[in-house]
């Protein structure tokens, strides 16, 4: 009794000696403890990595396509031209403020996920301004293609994307992929919040076949973009024309990716359970060999409890300091994929994609949750005395 009260008037121990720290067994046992935490951080590296740049098809795809949160496009199914009781319906509108005929070419840019087509607005001379300052876009080099010219002006991204400069040729009957019967040059360089590009409509409906007249419609301000999409899409017959709005590139986008997603989950949850079970495993090798520690720390009048927190803090240490490292690194490995394998090529990649690293939470989640289920159970039935006396 006498010895327990001095116990308790000893006043709090180092972390250094404390025999219950956490920091004890790491200090002691880094050759034991370092290989387990490398097997976590790598786990958090695999899958952050992977998944950010699986999400860059859905930053691409919505970045390239963003101009289209700007307006609609309806596009005639019939026809050359959008059908007049449908482009009277369009008028009609009161919700439709901005109003143009257009013709477009393709173009393709290079992407992770290989090429994908873009669009060249086909607009004439007095269009063109205004719908750079309807996509909040402007030039920034060069010019605006003049009425009937054979150029084109594209956002720099664009450019970067295809490693083009002013005056380089961008169409040709000799580029693959390219239908255009003449060569068609870069005479200016955009740059906004969006990926654009127009050229003349005068040369897109003599040069291409068939001359497909299109027409964009624009609400008074983005955020009525939306109401302005639902209303023409009730409004308007879909067997007469096909319109083209920001929501429902967003629904198929995430309806195509939608399998591409269940595999990349399925793939973590496997390596997570493996990860889990292997940290399991080597928390249950590594109690048998400090039984007799334990054995003593209990015969000392320490609690199992006490004991079994010490074994949950030690593994949460581990797993916290294996996490938090796997997520840095994560970030530098795609930091420098970005300026040297993304950015010099013109594709897109977001190395701070947090939503992406919420994917490596289940790693030490898991891990702790298995450490403790394969330690708990044998720590609670230990008999420090069978132990002491060699008998176990």
């Amino acid at each position: 009794m006498q010895t327990a009260e001095k116990r308790e008037a000893i006043p709090p121990i180092s972390a250094a000696t404390n025999p219950l720290s956490a920091w004890l067994f790491f200090r002691r046992n880094l050759s034991r403890t370092a290989p387990v935490a490398l097997v976590i951080v790598l786990s958090v590296v695999l899958i952050g990595t992977v998944v950010t740049i699986i999400r860059s098809i859905d930053l691409t795809v919505l970045t390239v396509y963003g101009y289209n949160r700007y307006f609609l496009v309806a596009v005639p199914r019939n026809g050359n031209r959008v059908d007049p009781r449908a482009e009277m319906t369009i008028r009609a509108e009161p919700l439709a403020k901005e109003i143009y005929r257009i013709s477009v070419c393709f173009t393709n840019i290079h992407t992770i996920f290989g090429k994908f087509p873009f669009v060249l607005f086909g607009l004439t001379q007095e269009e063109m301004p205004k719908m750079l300052r309807l996509t909040r876009m402007k030039l920034v080099e060069g010019r605006l293609p003049r009425e009937g010219e054979a150029a084109c002006a594209l956002s720099v991204g664009i450019a970067r994307n295809r490693n083009l400069k002013v005056g380089d040729v961008v169409l040709a009957p000799n580029i693959e992929d390219s239908f255009a019967p003449v060569p068609v040059k870069l005479v200016g360089l955009l740059d906004g919040e969006n990926w654009f590009a127009v050229t003349s409509k005068e040369f897109v409906q003599k040069n291409y076949f068939p001359p497909l007249e299109e027409i964009v419609v624009a609400a008074p301000t983005p955020d009525q973009q939306p109401e302005l999409d639902r209303r023409l899409s009730k409004a308007l017959d879909k067997r007469q024309v096909r319109l083209f709005t920001f929501g429902q590139l967003v629904r198929e986008l995430r309806s195509s990716l939608r399998n591409l997603y269940l595999i990349m989950n399925i793939v973590i949850a496997i390596v997570v359970l493996v990860i889990a079970i292997m940290m399991g495993m080597l928390s249950n090798i590594f109690f048998m060999q400090r039984l007799p520690e334990f054995a003593l720390l209990a015969a000392m009048g320490y609690t199992r409890g006490m004991l079994l927190w010490r074994v949950v803090r030690e593994t949460a240490l581990l797993v916290a300091l294996g996490w938090t490292v796997g997520v840095l690194l994560s970030m530098g490995i795609l930091w420098g994929l970005y300026w040297w394998v993304f950015e010099p090529r013109g594709m897109l990649l977001q190395p701070m994609d947090w939503q992406a690293y919420k994917y490596t939470v289940p790693v030490p989640i898991a891990v702790l949750a298995f450490a403790a289920m394969s330690v708990g159970p044998r720590l609670l039935a230990m008999d420090p005395v069978l132990v002491i006396e060699r008998k176990v």
